[in-house]
């Protein structure tokens, strides 16, 4: 029973030092769009002509 509360109190210390270094210090994420991606040029090639047969299941 000792090592039971032994390894609950370790747990919950470790939560709680995790939760306050969250909430104190977030981390950071950096987000920006990928510029070298010409997403129209996709698009473009992706489409089939109109009336152009494709298999389908």
């Amino acid at each position: 029973m000792r090592k039971i509360a032994t390894l609950a109190a370790a747990l919950t210390i470790a939560a709680t030092a995790f939760g306050i270094t969250m909430l104190m210090t977030p981390p950071a994420s950096i987000a920006q769009p990928i510029s070298s991606i010409d997403t129209y040029a996709l698009t473009l090639k992706a489409n089939p002509a109109m009336g152009e047969n494709y298999d389908h299941h």
